[in-house]
């Protein structure tokens, strides 16, 4: 039941485990963290941008422009702590980008759990 509820609201096709998530990376996938700034700050995918969901909620994709992302990207993996909140900014940035937004599934705890590394601040 769980799993069909977050299915409705997140959209079952654009999850990615961490493995599809290397791979989106590997491929020029350009990452976006809607944790809150001091969450970002303490560990993040390496080349991460912080884009707080709040902003995304009240922006949209401006939000993503203010950051200087180049929101002609194909691909943009959207992560936060559990893959709840990037879930929600998948949805929001469902009308701008379509397809091209994908969330990662269980966020950076699942990352993190694969052994793949967090660095300070993304960098």
């Amino acid at each position: 039941m769980m799993n069909f509820l977050k299915s409705l609201l997140f959209g079952s096709g654009h999850d990615l485990g961490p493995d599809d998530a290397m791979s989106a990376i590997n491929a020029g996938a350009l990452v976006i963290d809607v944790r809150e700034p001091q969450e970002f700050a303490a560990g993040a995918i390496a080349g991460a941008i912080n884009v707080p969901l709040g902003q995304i909620q009240r922006q949209g994709l401006a939000a993503l422009h203010t950051a200087g992302v180049d929101v002609d990207a194909p691909t943009f993996l959207l992560v936060c702590r559990s893959g709840a909140r990037s879930g929600s900014a998948c949805l929001a940035l469902r009308g701008a980008l379509g397809e091209r937004a994908k969330n990662l599934a269980g966020g950076v705890m699942a990352w993190d759990s694969q052994g793949r590394p967090l660095t300070p601040g993304g960098r």
